[in-house]
Order: C-alpha cells, then sequence, then structure tokens
C-alpha cells in the first residue's frame, strides 16, 4: 500500500512541474534535430497533399493505451480549460491529433473489439457489453496478425467488462485482468485504479523492450464513481474532470517508463478513448443509450516511431478502427482484407474530408425495451437514426442542440442512404456467452438482455431517460445500504414493467444483502425466467443464497447449469457445497478447479483455505492463505476480502490468540461489512473475559451493517457464549427492523 501510495504522490508531484518541461527534458541535442528533420518531412508530405511521405518502421514497438469513457471535448489538447493533463499535452506535440475521431459503439466492449480489429461491431459481431464474445478464429485481429510477425504481445486492463474471457484475453500472449474484489459483494465491483494496471504493465515492458513487442494499456479512471486521489481531489473534487486529471498523471508515469526503458521514441504510441460520457448533455448523465457527440467524439493521438510528423492537427473524420490499418501501413506489414478502416497516415485529405462514419448502440434495445440507435456522420453532419429521426450541423452546433431534420431534408437523406451501406450483422446475443449483468450494473451498465426482435414500435430512447433515472436511484439506494428504500424502489419499477430483468437481478442482489433468502429466491428465479437466454452467473448468484439456505440439491444444480459459462465461480461454489456436506475429496477437488485457471484470483485461492479449515487443517490453511496473499501482492491488491478473516481463523484454531485478535482487526479495517470477523473476534473478546468487549463489538457490527440479518448473526453469537438473555434481546432487535421496515 506504501508502495501505490508513493506512486499516488510522485504522479502528484510530477503533475505539478510544467508540461513543456516534462516534454523537453527526454531529449538529447541529438534526438532534437533529428525530431525537426521528422516535422520538417512531415510538412513536405502535408504540402504534397499525401500522407504518403511517412517512412515505414519494421520491428517498431506499438503501444495501444486506451483511456476508458473519456470525451475528447473535455481535454486541453482539444480545447478545453478548466483542466491541465501536462502528460497528455505533451504527447499530442510529439504526435498526430485527429481533431474529429469517433467511436462506432459507446459501449467499451464492443469499442475496444473494434480497436483491436479494425472491424465495426457489425463486422466483428461485438455489439454489446453482454451476450457476445468475440470469436478470434474468424476475425482478423492486431495482437494475432502481430504475433506472426515475431511480436511479443501483452496486455493489462482495468475494468471486468474486458475481462479475457470475453475473447480479447485470447488474442495476446499476456492478458493481466485482474481486479478488486468490493467488501462484502463478492465479484459485484470489478475494476482496479490506473497506477496498479500501470506497474503491472511496466513489468511487462521491461521484459520486452529489447524486441518487437506490442502492448495494450487499459485505465478506467474517467469511468464512474469519480473519485480522484490527490492533488485532483482537492482541485477538481469528485468530478469527472477530476478524474480526467488523475488519470493524465498515470499516462505521465506511463510514458516516463517508456522512456526511461528506451522504448518511447522509437515506438509507435497511440493513446485513445473507447467512448465519452453524457454529463448530461442531453439527459443521459454516463452513457451507453444516446449516441450524441459528447458520447462517440472521442481523443485520437498518434505518436509515429521519431515522433515523424509530430505536432500535426488532422481535421477530417476518423474512426476507431483506422488504428489497425494505420499500424500496420507503419510498419510495413499487410493489411488483412477483412479490415474495414484506413490508414490515417496514407490517406488522401481529400479522401478523409469525404468520409461518412458509422455509429450504433443496440443497449436501449437488448437491456431496456427501447428503440437502437444508429448513426452516420462525415466532416459536417451527423444523422441519428431512431424512431424520430434527427439531423445535426457539428460544425455550426457541436454541442447537437438543434435539430435540422426539417430544414436539412436533402443532407438527411443522403446520410440515411449512407447508412444503409454498412454491414448490418447479427444482433442476437449468444446464450452460451452470457455474462453477469449484476456486475455490469455496478460499473453504470443498467440493464439485463431483453428479446431481441427489433421493433418499430419500440420507444424512443431519448422520450425515456426519466425512466431510467428511476432505475437509477434505486441503484444509488442499495450501494447506500438504504435496504428498504431500495426494494420499494425496485418494486415499483416492476409494478409498473415487470418485464425488465435487469430491476429483478438488482432486486435479488439488494434483499440478499438484506438477508431476505427467500424472497431474494423469488426474484433471481423471475430474473431467469423472464431472460430470453440463460444467465450463468445469476445462476451461480442463485445458487448461494440456496446454499444459505441449506439447500444444498438446489444449490448444486445451480452451480452445474453454470459450469460450462462462468466455470471458476460454479466450481467456488461447488466446493463450497460440498464442504457444506462434509465431502472434503469433493471439495478439495473443486477448490482446486476453481484455482486453474489462466490468471487466478485471490479469492479463488482462498477457496482452498476454507476447505483446509473445514478439513481441521489450520496449518495447510495458513500455508495456501499466505500464498493467496502473495498473489494479491503480485497485483498490487493492499487488501482481498476474506482473506484476513481466514487467517484469523486458522491462527485462533492453533491457538495463536494474538495474531488471530490482529487479523480479524485488519479484516474490519478493511472491510467494516464483514459481520463473521466482528463474530469471531467476539468469541476471542469472551474466552478472554471481555464480555463489556463484545457488547461493543456487536454495536459495532450492527453500526456497519443495520440489517436484520446482521442482528440475527449477534443473537447467534451471544447464544453460543451462553449469554440466552442478550441473544433474545438481539432477536426482537431483527424481527422489529424487519417489520418496521416492512420486510417480513
Amino acid at each position: 500500500m506504501a508502495k501505490i501510495q508513493q506512486n499516488r504522490g510522485l504522479s502528484a508531484r510530477r503533475w505539478k512541474a510544467d508540461g513543456a518541461l516534462a516534454c523537453g527534458r527526454r531529449r538529447n541535442a541529438a534526438a532534437t534535430l533529428a525530431v525537426g528533420l521528422s516535422a520538417a518531412l512531415g510538412l513536405f508530405a502535408v504540402s504534397c497533399g499525401r500522407g504518403h511521405g511517412v517512412p515505414t518502421s519494421p520491428n517498431a514497438p506499438v503501444v495501444l493505451i486506451s483511456i476508458d469513457t473519456l470525451r475528447a471535448d473535455h481535454l486541453p489538447a482539444y480545447g478545453y480549460t478548466k483542466i491541465r493533463t501536462p502528460f497528455i499535452d505533451a504527447l499530442a506535440k510529439d504526435s498526430w491529433l485527429f481533431e474529429n475521431a469517433y467511436t462506432p459503439c459507446p459501449m467499451t466492449l464492443p469499442a475496444h473489439t473494434t480497436m483491436l480489429t479494425g472491424e465495426l461491431p457489425p463486422e466483428h459481431g461485438v455489439r454489446n457489453n453482454v451476450g457476445f464474445v468475440f470469436d478470434g478464429r474468424a476475425h482478423p485481429s492486431l495482437p494475432l496478425l502481430l504475433k506472426a510477425h515475431g511480436y511479443a504481445t501483452g496486455a493489462a486492463v482495468s475494468s471486468y467488462v474486458l475481462r479475457s474471457d470475453t475473447g480479447l484475453g485470447p488474442l495476446f500472449d499476456y492478458y493481466e485482468d485482474s481486479t478488486e474484489a468490493a467488501p462484502g459483494m463478492a465479484p459485484v465491483h470489478y475494476r482496479r485504479t490506473g497506477d496498479k494496471t500501470e506497474a503491472v504493465a511496466k513489468e511487462w515492458i521491461a521484459k520486452h523492450a529489447g524486441q518487437p513487442f506490442f502492448f495494450f494499456f487499459h485505465i478506467y479512471e474517467p469511468h464512474l464513481p469519480y473519485n480522484p486521489p490527490e492533488p485532483f481531489l482537492s482541485l477538481y473534487g469528485k468530478t469527472y474532470d477530476g478524474a480526467i486529471a488523475s488519470a493524465d498523471a498515470i499516462i505521465g508515469t506511463f510514458l516516463d517508463d517508456l522512456k526511461r526503458l528506451g522504448v518511447y521514441d522509437r515506438a509507435m504510441v497511440v493513446l485513445v478513448g473507447d467512448h465519452g460520457e453524457g454529463l448530461g448533455d442531453h439527459g443521459e448523465e454516463q452513457h451507453s443509450i444516446l449516441l450524441y457527440r459528447e458520447a462517440i467524439h472521442v481523443p485520437m493521438i498518434i505518436k509515429l516511431p521519431g515522433e515523424f510528423g509530430a505536432g500535426r492537427r488532422i481535421a477530417w473524420p476518423a474512426q476507431l478502427s483506422d488504428i489497425v490499418p494505420t499500424v500496420t501501413s507503419v510498419l510495413g506489414i499487410k493489411t488483412p482484407k477483412e479490415v474495414s478502416g484506413s490508414s490515417l497516415v496514407t490517406m488522401d485529405p481529400k479522401v478523409g474530408a469525404q468520409r461518412v462514419l458509422y455509429s450504433e448502440t443496440l443497449y436501449p434495445r437488448l437491456q431496456l425495451g427501447w428503440s437502437d440507435l444508429h448513426s452516420t456522420l462525415d466532416a459536417r453532419y451527423q444523422y441519428i437514426q431512431s424512431p424520430r429521426p434527427e439531423l445535426y450541423d457539428m460544425v455550426a452546433d457541436p454541442a447537437e442542440k438543434h435539430d435540422l431534420i426539417g430544414s436539412r431534408a436533402a443532407d438527411a437523406a443522403r446520410l440515411a442512404a449512407d447508412l444503409q451501406k454498412f454491414p448490418q450483422g447479427s444482433d442476437k446475443p449468444a446464450a452460451v456467452d452470457e455474462e453477469t449483468l449484476r456486475r455490469l450494473a455496478a460499473l453504470g451498465y443498467i440493464g439485463g438482455l431483453r428479446d431481441t426482435a427489433a421493433s418499430a414500435s419500440l420507444p424512443n430512447p431519448v422520450d425515456n431517460l426519466q425512466y431510467l433515472q428511476r432505475m437509477q436511484d434505486g441503484w444509488r439506494l442499495a450501494d447506500e445500504k438504504q435496504f428498504p428504500q431500495a426494494i420499494a424502489a425496485l418494486r415499483a419499477i416492476l409494478k409498473d414493467n415487470p418485464g425488465m430483468v435487469d430491476v429483478w437481478l438488482k432486486l435479488g442482489e439488494v434483499l440478499t444483502n438484506a438477508g431476505l433468502d427467500e424472497q431474494a429466491v423469488a426474484a433471481y428465479r423471475d430474473a431467469m425466467q423472464r431472460s430470453p437466454i440463460f444467465l450463468p452467473d445469476v445462476s451461480v448468484s442463485l445458487g448461494y443464497v440456496e446454499l444459505n439456505l441449506k439447500r444444498l440439491p438446489e444449490a448444486e444444480a445451480a452451480a452445474r447449469r453454470a459450469l460450462k459459462d462462468v466455470p471458476t465461480k460454479a466450481h467456488e461454489l461447488l466446493a463450497r457445497v460440498a464442504l457444506a456436506r462434509g465431502d472434503f475429496a469433493a471439495a478439495t477437488e473443486e477448490a482446486r478447479a476453481a484455482a486453474a485457471e489462466r490468471n487466478p484470483q485471490p479469492p479463488a485461492l482462498l477457496v482452498m483455505a476454507e476447505v483446509q479449515l473445514g478439513e481441521g487443517k489450520p496449518a495447510d490453511a495458513l500455508g495456501t492463505i499466505e500464498r493467496a496473499a502473495q498473489r494479491a501482492n503480485e497485483l498490487r491488491f493492499p487488501e482481498v476480502y476474506n482473506l484476513e478473516y481466514l487467517r484469523g481463523d486458522a491462527l485462533a484454531r492453533l491457538n495463536r490468540v494474538a495474531e488471530a485478535e490482529a487479523a480479524f482487526r485488519r479484516e474490519i479495517a478493511a472491510f467494516p461489512s464483514h459481520s463473521r470477523a466482528y463474530a469471531n473476534l467476539a468469541v476471542i473478546r469472551f474466552i478472554q473475559g471481555d464480555r463489556a468487549g463484545v457488547a461493543q463489538l456487536m454495536d459495532e457490527m450492527a453500526r456497519a451493517n443495520p440489517t436484520g440479518q446482521t442482528y440475527l448473526l449477534a443473537a447467534t453469537t451471544f447464544a453460543s457464549l451462553g449469554e440466552t438473555g442478550e441473544a433474545a434481546a438481539w432477536r426482537r432487535r431483527a424481527e422489529s427492523a424487519d417489520a418496521g421496515a416492512g420486510l417480513r
């Protein structure tokens, strides 16, 4: 933890330095002369009217930097004045900056698949964050193409949305997608901070700096929740701009690593955003639903080897599908014929000025039951196809506030005709590939999959954003642990629209957290029955509730249904079911299977420690816990939910009471929602004769987790200690809490 804070402090101090100084200090006189020559040649290429003067750079390192949820018009390099981003500014001075670059989809997974394939979503087949998996055998991809030319390939990503089993991981030799679990919510909030991803990236690049390599580096900071570290928190507050400033500091550290390793000057570095953020400009606070410019206009900054043509600004339209052919043209590699993008460094500017680009979002229909949106845009206009088509002049009206569909009919008709020329593709999610919606909802992607049949009568998303606000309010109440209010809000939504699978899923989650397991089972089952496709991760969630209710056959069945699609989580559940049955051999086998994935996470390793403790082998469990802790340290995870709790349990069984107490206290300090840690610590206090300490711990537990379930745990704890009076009082408190909230 200290190392992470030190790195953040370094970034903060460097951020305060002048951007020009940060840019200039890396060059010696010879390098400056070379850059000047490159700039002159770049001007010559412009004066010729073509980009063919760009030299090829065989075997040059290639680095793709993606800053998630970064809209272009919030960067100083694109004219924004409310924040400072000195490191992105310095990179822009060394690069070609594309002023009008666009994503083909305002969602993370489809956009990144386009970056890596050079194909649009209808071509590569990944149309949404949910229900689509990329088939690397059927489509070209930059990592596999470069691997075939002798490149080492690596990636480090910061969000569950880009997890390996979306189909992206197998494209790379190395794919680091470790993310941290939030306290008390198992795998709900899967993400990690960019500084930790940067540290992983630095290690891999250092090992491969002397050979041709391609590295994909993804950070998630501008995505909600906006919670930047200092000094950005003090400067900008918990804002989108503050998150961008913190992302800039991470990029500065990363680029300095490249320079220190001797990679930067000879590398091709591409920095892009995958999509923007609504920020309420058209009623959408986040992204995915609408196709206005704030959601699809992204930064694109391309530094060529030797900084050839540094400082160029290109006005004609560019898109994320152009990244692959631009890289291949610079490296002198043949571009696969399936790639639909174009090389930005060899394109005739006249051709560029006439380009028509495509964007889409199926999210409104697949998750919300509203209409799809599709758009085409050129250098001036954007046409949005919806139940009520729209047309905007992006030059005169970049904020797209004035719909010209009635006054510019010819332009609208032209772009509408262009829209029909783009591939349609399949928009049917694959049931076998359906992944957890509950986790994605925690990242802001609210919605469950609906029937994918298109309908001209579906509502216009623009007309239904107020309804979305009700959903977001329910999510907020749940995040704030206002469970009675959240449950009431979600049930009110379902009363109006019982077909919304996503709301049933969230209701099941909230009911579980409130300790209302029977009602949670009903909600999860309703969600799975209403979903048009199988939801394997929801099946695992249902299985855990069944396990809590000691319905072991039902829990096992739920796990086995999900085994093919989410094997790690299913094996974890099966191990715990076997443990509940006292079948230690089966539990051991399942725990080993859970930890056998390509990139094992600490929580998966800890399942074996649970089995060993259940088997009465606390010394073995300690060894397993230590291996999980080492793995967490490798991943720069300062805390891992349940790790110190299990350590304390093992130490207590070995009669190492003081060490056990310290471990339980560490678990409570890191994860106040972990009620079992309070209960076990209370037992230690009781054995030591500190009955007042027991009562104090139970009160602290109740304050941290004010639910009937927590009060029942306090009652059980006092009952196990022979304190029948206290146990009865806590039971009454549990009954009163649930009855008062109308939950029982």
